[in-house]
């Protein structure tokens, strides 16, 4: 199993360099895509030059269109390239508040199961510096997810640090990518996991510590635009079958 690293980034020239070279000296990937999403800094520059052996690639956008749009350009990049579908794609936040550390348990978790989310809410996740309206808003989505779109074995919907296996997302993106993600905020991590649910996806978790204290500069997320994105998901992914 080869395992890609993607880094989906928005001016995160400060956090991506301590990140990159703690990858490279724990070994836990083969590559790193780093998906600058119209950053105004160094960002792209720093992805180029902080690794001294581990090959990277960086995919540019010129202007910032949301996360979703990197996901649905990272993912349309892997899928069409020379991978195999039992590779590993792991996704984590550029700001270095996610460690490492964890993408061997994860790849581990993804021999049995074609998503593995790093939860802060499964037995021993915790979470650290996060203010308190980012928490109701990440509990309270979640919760919401929960009980509308139940997805055996997760229990946190919003969290961006994940594995996937290769072969589910290129089977979610045979309408193309935008079949796969609709929005382009924060809420498509949930977008991501409803729509891979309903294809029939084996999901799981393992315990993440997140270290919102190590974040350098403010949140980049935008409070009311992240509701209206999670309203507009149920909307928009229909229960599955055995929900039905």
């Amino acid at each position: 199993m080869r395992r890609v690293l993607v880094l989906p980034s928005f001016n995160e020239e400060r956090s991506l360099p301590p990140l990159l070279h703690r990858v490279e000296d724990l070994g836990v990937v083969d590559r790193v895509l780093v998906v600058d999403d119209g950053s105004k800094d160094r960002t792209a520059e720093v992805a180029t030059t902080s690794l001294d052996h581990l090959p990277v690639q960086v995919l540019r956008h010129d202007t910032n269109h949301g996360l979703g749009t990197a996901m649905r350009t990272a993912f349309a990049a892997l899928a069409a390239g020379p991978l195999d579908d039992d590779d590993a794609v792991i996704v984590m936040d550029a700001d270095n508040t996610h460690d490492p550390a964890l993408i061997p348990q994860m790849c581990q978790a993804l021999q049995g199961a074609d998503v593995v989310v790093a939860s802060r809410y499964c037995p021993g996740g915790r979470e650290f510096g996060l203010a308190w309206h980012r928490r109701i808003l990440s509990r309270g989505a979640s919760a919401l997810l929960r009980i509308a779109r139940p997805v055996p074995g997760v229990r946190d919907y919003s969290c961006g640090y994940r594995a996937y296996r290769l072969g589910i997302i290129r089977r979610a993106l045979t309408g193309g990518a935008e079949s796969l993600i609709t929005t382009d905020g924060f809420a498509c991590m949930a977008e991501i996991l409803l729509r891979l649910h309903r294809l029939g996806a084996r999901c799981t978790e393992v315990p993440l510590a997140l270290h919102y204290e190590r974040k350098e500069g403010p949140s980049k997320m935008k409070v009311a635009k992240t509701i209206r994105g999670y309203a507009a998901i149920l909307r928009a992914v229909p229960p599955s079958r055995d929900q039905r």
